[in-house]
């Protein structure tokens, strides 16, 4: 399969926006015109068509993981995909959807706390452990 036609699939899966292509290609570590990336999703049979190559192919995967993940430095940041995602449920009035979003949230924060105080009582036992070797 040709990186074109990759390309093309995954910005449709993603349901990526011209300007969000733009700024995952900036995250991937590429400027490019808005022109450039429209010609990347053209027929091959289009005259403004370009070939997409390795790199700029790799840059877009790369700046995709950024986009939807964020990044290891921007770990109490929200990425920016699940942003989006939220927004448009928003938009879309998914009031449902918006519900069982926050219901996810909650059990994580909950898991969160669970794992923390289990880790604290595992130093603690351990702490004590070592004061009566002594």
């Amino acid at each position: 399969m040709k990186n074109n036609t990759v390309f093309k699939k995954i910005t449709i899966a993603n349901n990526l926006k011209q300007f969000e292509i733009k700024e995952v290609f900036a995250l991937g570590g590429l400027e490019l015109s808005s022109s450039a990336i429209k010609s990347f999703t053209a027929g091959s049979q289009n005259k403004n068509h370009l070939a997409l190559t390795d790199e700029q192919l790799t840059a877009f995967f790369d700046g995709l993981i950024l986009y939807w993940r964020g990044g290891k430095d921007d770990a109490d940041l929200i990425p920016r995909g699940i942003e989006n995602y939220v927004m448009n449920l928003m938009k879309d009035g998914s009031a449902d959807l918006l519900e069982e979003l926050a219901c996810l949230v909650d059990d994580a924060k909950d898991g969160v706390t669970i794992e923390a105080a289990e880790k604290a009582a595992a130093e603690k036992e351990a702490g004590q452990g070592a004061d009566k070797a002594e």
